[in-house]
C-alpha cells in the first residue's frame, strides 16, 4: 500500500501545476499546519483574518493567505478534500524559467566594492549584501519541506505555493515578532561563524550584532514599549551559528505597525537603513523577492502571531532551486572572508534541505 506521505507528495506536485495558493508550515516545536485560499491572488493584509502572512523585500506590503481551507497531512480523507479543492484551480503553463543566474565570485566582488565605497565614506556602518545560487534538483518541494521539518535547526519552516507557479521553501532561524495578547518577543540576530566548536567570536561579529540590538530597542522606545533586553548568546543554526539577544516587550501598537516599525532591521539591510537600502539597490544585480521579507502566521481568534524574517530560503520552479543568502559588510570586512561566509550559508541551506 502506498504511504500517505507519498500520496501527499504526488498531490502537491500536481497542485504546483495550478494557480492554487496554499502553504504548509511549522513553527519549531509546534504542529504542521496546511492552509489554502479560495483566491488565486494574494490578499492585502487583514488584521481580522487568521492566515499566513508574507511580504517581499522590495515592496514590504503585507499580504495574507486566509485559511479558507485547512488540511491535515495525517488524514487520508483530507487528500480527497484537497483534490476537490484543486478541481476549481486553473492550470499554470509550464513556461521556461526566465534566466536566473547564480551570483559569481566576480559579480560578488563588484557588488562588494560598491558597498565598500559607501562604508569607507562613513555614510554607513554596515551594509548587508546578498547572493543567489542555483541548484538542480529532482526533489519535490514537499520532500524538501518534510526533511526540513523533521529537524530542529530552525524557528520556522514553510512551503509556499504562489499562483504564478513558483514554490518557496524556507527554514529561517530569525524571529521578527511573537505576539501573545499585548506581550511580544523578538530577537537581535546577526554575525556568523561556523558551528564546529573551533571558531571564536571576533570584534567584527560583535559590533555587527550590536548594531541590530541597538536599532530594535531604539525603534521600540519610539512607541513607548516596555522593553526587557536579555544577554547575548550563540544561537546554532545547522552548520553555522549567530550571535543572538532576546528582547521582550509590551505594546498596544497593532501587529502590522510593529512589523513596519522593526522590518527590515539592520540584520538584513544595514545601518543607517535608508543609506544601506540605497547602496543595496545600486550594488545588487538581482531582486531579493521574498528573501529577507517576512513570513509567518496569525490567529486573530487566539490574539497570537508568529512572524519571522525570511532567511535560509529558496524558490523552486522547473526543478531549479534558487537559494538566497547574505552577510553583513562592515568597514573592516574583506571580500574573501565575506564570500566564504556566503558560501558557508549556502552549504548550510543545502544540508538542511537535502541531507
Amino acid at each position: 500500500m502506498q504511504k500517505l506521505e507519498d500520496i501527499w507528495n504526488e498531490v502537491i506536485r500536481r497542485a504546483e501545476t495550478t494557480d492554487a495558493l496554499f502553504c504548509i508550515f511549522k513553527k519549531r516545536g509546534g504542529k504542521t499546519q496546511f492552509i489554502a485560499s479560495n483566491s488565486s491572488q494574494l490578499n492585502s493584509y487583514n488584521p481580522d483574518s487568521d492566515g499566513f502572512i508574507l511580504s517581499s523585500f522590495e515592496d514590504g506590503d503585507l499580504k495574507i493567505i486566509p485559511n479558507d481551507h485547512t488540511f491535515d497531512l495525517n488524514s487520508t480523507d483530507d487528500v480527497d478534500r484537497f483534490n476537490s479543492y484543486l478541481q476549481n484551480r486553473k492550470p499554470v503553463g509550464a513556461n521556461p524559467n526566465s534566466e536566473i543566474i547564480s551570483t559569481s565570485a566576480e559579480s560578488y566582488e563588484k557588488s562588494f566594492c560598491s558597498v565598500k565605497k559607501t562604508l569607507d565614506s562613513k555614510e554607513a556602518t554596515k551594509i548587508v549584501l546578498s547572493a543567489r545560487q542555483n541548484v538542480q534538483t529532482e526533489k519535490s518541494s514537499f520532500e524538501i519541506f518534510s526533511n526540513i521539518a523533521s529537524k530542529d535547526s530552525y524557528e520556522f519552516a514553510y512551503l509556499l505555493h504562489l499562483p504564478n507557479g513558483e514554490t518557496w521553501i524556507g527554514n529561517t532561524p530569525e524571529i521578527l515578532l511573537q505576539k501573545n495578547g499585548e506581550s511580544y518577543s523578538t530577537i537581535s540576530l546577526a554575525g556568523t561563524i561556523a558551528n564546529d566548536g573551533k571558531q571564536q567570536w571576533h570584534e567584527k561579529e560583535i559590533r555587527e550584532q550590536k548594531v541590530v540590538t541597538d536599532y530594535i530597542t531604539e525603534r521600540l522606545k519610539s512607541v513607548d514599549a516596555n522593553i526587557t533586553v536579555g544577554t547575548t548568546h550563540s544561537k546554532p543554526a545547522g552548520m553555522i551559528q549567530h550571535l543572538c539577544t532576546d528582547i521582550s516587550f509590551t505594546s498596544t501598537e497593532s501587529l502590522s505597525s510593529l512589523i513596519g516599525l522593526l522590518h527590515p532591521t539592520p540584520a538584513v539591510l544595514g545601518f543607517p537603513t535608508s543609506t544601506a537600502l540605497s547602496a543595496i539597490k545600486e550594488a545588487e544585480s538581482h531582486k531579493r523577492e521574498l528573501y529577507s521579507g517576512v513570513v509567518g502566521f496569525q490567529s486573530k481568534s487566539n490574539n497570537e502571531a508568529n512572524i519571522f524574517v525570511n532567511l535560509r530560503c529558496g524558490k523552486l520552479k522547473n526543478n531549479i532551486l534558487t537559494l538566497f543568502a547574505g552577510g553583513g559588510i562592515m568597514p573592516d570586512s574583506t571580500k574573501d572572508n565575506e564570500w566564504k561566509e556566503v558560501q558557508m550559508k549556502f552549504e548550510s541551506i543545502k544540508r538542511a534541505f537535502f541531507e
